[in-house]
């Protein structure tokens, strides 16, 4: 089958996800007692709400469509291969791999810290404007953590429901199949990393989640595991849920543009750091090959 004909059929499953997801979501606002009139001002809408529960897992619900279920049904279209083989799930976890891409993973934010920055400095048009800050309205509201109970939902929601449809979706069909067919792990990384940002409608954040798509699908290719990227993902979406709630900070009030500035010398530091540990993991990978 030609990269054209799985590339339509991945881009139908996903529209047909997006809408089945949306009309769950939507579904759930309304039993949640939600306003539609309010449905322009997303704030507005999830304050309407009796309860928030219903759009939250709306949320982690349209996630799991879209993706998730996006990547298996692609799978049982274009692959006869078990769901462990075909996503490479089969090989057992190494403490030293993981530890590396940790390590890789941790070296790299003061680069996408930075990244954001820059795009922050720069007048973005007003539509773009108003695209993100529907996205940080959302997150806004997704985010809110009253508890142990909120904090246990959104960890679920925000980290472990991304970190694994997500990964299934861009690293183990995306990015495997463009490098089937293209046979340059470099271009299907970097193309994947391109949707994988741009799918998530964010100007401001476009750098810091290529950035992030780049360090997943460098870890996924050397590797050759989708354990480590889910797990990488799972880190850094839980990361920052865990550090909003112990922070005790109230997201609503907080101006995304406002927090700790790094300096270009930071940023370079950081991005030096990470090609070390980013090599060091290339040459890993070449001896576990020769040795396998």
């Amino acid at each position: 089958m030609s990269l054209l004909r799985k590339s339509l059929i991945l881009i139908g499953l996903v529209l047909v996800g997006l809408v089945v997801g949306q009309l769950i979501l939507s579904g759930l606002i309304f039993a949640g007692g939600g306003d539609f009139t309010q449905a322009n001002n997303i704030n507005a809408l999830i304050g309407s709400m009796e309860n928030t529960m219903p759009f939250k897992i709306g949320i982690g619900l349209n996630n799991i469509v879209m993706f998730g279920l996006s990547a298996y049904f692609f799978k049982l279209i274009v692959s006869k291969n078990k769901f462990s083989k075909y996503f490479n799930l089969s090989r057992k976890l190494d403490g030293n791999w993981l530890g590396l891409c940790v390590l890789l993973m941790i070296s790299i934010y003061p680069l996408i810290v930075y990244s954001a920055q820059w795009i922050q400095s720069i007048d973005i048009p007003s539509w773009a404007q108003s695209m993100d800050q529907n996205n940080i309205n959302t997150l806004a509201s997704l985010l809110e953590m009253n508890g142990p109970w909120d904090l246990t939902l959104n960890l679920f929601i925000v980290a472990v429901t991304p970190a694994i449809c997500e990964e299934l979706f861009f690293r183990g069909v995306m990015q495997k199949e463009i490098n089937r067919h293209l046979s340059n792990p470099h271009m299907a990384i970097i193309l994947t990393s391109i949707v994988f940002s741009a799918i998530h409608m964010s100007v401001e954040g476009f750098t810091a989640r290529l950035l992030l798509g780049l360090v997943l699908g460098y870890t996924y290719h050397y590797t050759m595991s989708l354990w480590y990227p889910i797990l990488l993902h799972l880190f850094n979406n839980g990361l920052q849920v865990l550090a909003l709630y112990f922070s005790g900070a109230n997201i609503k009030e907080m101006d995304p543009t406002e927090g700790p500035e790094i300096h270009w010398v930071f940023a370079i530091v950081s991005l030096a750091v990470a090609i070390v540990i980013f090599m060091h993991i290339k040459t890993k990978s070449e001896k576990d090959v020769i040795s396998a």
